[in-house]
C-alpha cells in the first residue's frame, strides 16, 4: 500500500488543533506539521517531485502525486466517507510510526554504548553531564557562560533537522539543532539559557531516570527512558493529526458525506493554487 505524504512526513510538533503553519497558512492547505510557509512549500516541491535537489514541481506532477497517495483507498472503496478516510490515513501514519519507534529504540541503546564512557554498564552522572557541557558549549558561540540573543547573531549554519533529516516530522523527540531551539527548549519561558539552568534541569532528568536509585542510568533505564518519551510524543501527534485528517476530508468533501477521487484531484487543485504564489503554474522554492 502506498504511504501517505502526510504520513511520510513523519517525524519531532494542525482548523484548530493542529496549529496552522508558523504564519498564517490555513491547516488544510499544509502537511499537518507545525513548520513554517517556506519550510511546507519546500516539501511539496522536494517529497513531490521526487527530488531533494529540485526547486519547483509544475502543476500536472504535483496534483498527480497528491492524488496517487489515496490510490488503495479508491481500490478499496468507490466512495469515501469520512470515517473511511480518517482510518486510511491514521493506519499509515501507524505504519510508518512504528517503523521509526523501532529505529529510534535501537538508536538508543547505541547512544547508551557512546554516552557510556568507561564500559562499566551505568552512564554515571559525570558522564550524563559531560555531554549536557558539551551540547551546551555548542550553542554557547562566544563562550560567555548564557546562551542567547548574542549566539543566535554569531550562528553562521542554516538551521537544519536533527539527524540531517530533510523535514520536520510529525512524531519525534524535540532536539535542539540551532540557538533559537536551544533557548525555546531550554529557557523555561526566559530569552536566555545558562549553563547552571540547563545542568540542573540535566540533573532532574538523571534522577528520575534513575528508577532504582543508585547514581547510575543503566541500558534498560536509558532506553525505557527513550521509549516513554517516544510514546508520549507519538500519542500527543496522534491526536493531532485526527483532527487534521478530518479537517482535510471536509475540505475535500464541501459539504458532501462521500467523497471521490475527483474530488480528491479538485482539492489537489485548490492546493496547488494556493502554494503557486506567483501564478506561473509551478510552485516554486522562494516564491
Amino acid at each position: 500500500m502506498k504511504k501517505s505524504i502526510l504520513t511520510l512526513a513523519l517525524f519531532t510538533t494542525v482548523s484548530t488543533t493542529f496549529a496552522a503553519t508558523q504564519d498564517t497558512t490555513p491547516s488544510v492547505f499544509t502537511a499537518g506539521i507545525n513548520e513554517s510557509a517556506t519550510a511546507t512549500q519546500s516539501r511539496w516541491v522536494k517529497e513531490f517531485s521526487g527530488d531533494k535537489e529540485a526547486t519547483s514541481i509544475a502543476k500536472k506532477q504535483f496534483v498527480e502525486k497528491f492524488v496517487a497517495q489515496y490510490q488503495a483507498l479508491f481500490q478499496q472503496y468507490k466512495k469515501v466517507n469520512q470515517a473511511q478516510f480518517v482510518a486510511f490515513e491514521e493506519q499509515q501514519l501507524n505504519d510508518t510510526i512504528q517503523a521509526h519507534r523501532d529505529a529510534s529504540v535501537k538508536q538508543a541503546h547505541v547512544r547508551f554504548g557512546v554516552l557510556n564512557k568507561n564500559k562499566d554498564d551505568k552512564i554515571s552522572l559525570k558522564e550524563f553531564q559531560d555531554v549536557g557541557v558539551r551540547s551546551f558549549e555548542n550553542f554557547d558561540k562566544n563562550q560567555d557562560g548564557i546562551v542567547n540573543a548574542e549566539d543566535a547573531k554569531l550562528e553562521t549554519k542554516k538551521s537544519t533537522m536533527h539527524g540531517g533529516a530533510m523535514f520536520k516530522m510529525a512524531v519525534s523527540i524535540p532536539v535542539a539543532t540551532d540557538v533559537n531551539s536551544f533557548i525555546e527548549q531550554h529557557g523555561q519561558g526566559k530569552d536566555y539559557v545558562t549553563l547552571a539552568q540547563f545542568l540542573t534541569e540535566r540533573e532532574k532528568q538523571f534522577v528520575d531516570t534513575d528508577t532504582n536509585h543508585d547514581w547510575g542510568l543503566s541500558e534498560d533505564e536509558y532506553v525505557t527512558e527513550f521509549t516513554q518519551r517516544y510514546d508520549e510524543n507519538a500519542s500527543q501527534a496522534k491526536a493531532r493529526l485526527n483532527v487534521f485528517y478530518n479537517d482535510r476530508f471536509t475540505a475535500i468533501a464541501h459539504g458532501k458525506l462521500e467523497i471521490s477521487q475527483k474530488d480528491v484531484k479538485h482539492f489537489a487543485e485548490s492546493l496547488f493554487k494556493y502554494w503557486d504564489k506567483n501564478k506561473n503554474g509551478k510552485i516554486e522554492l522562494g516564491e
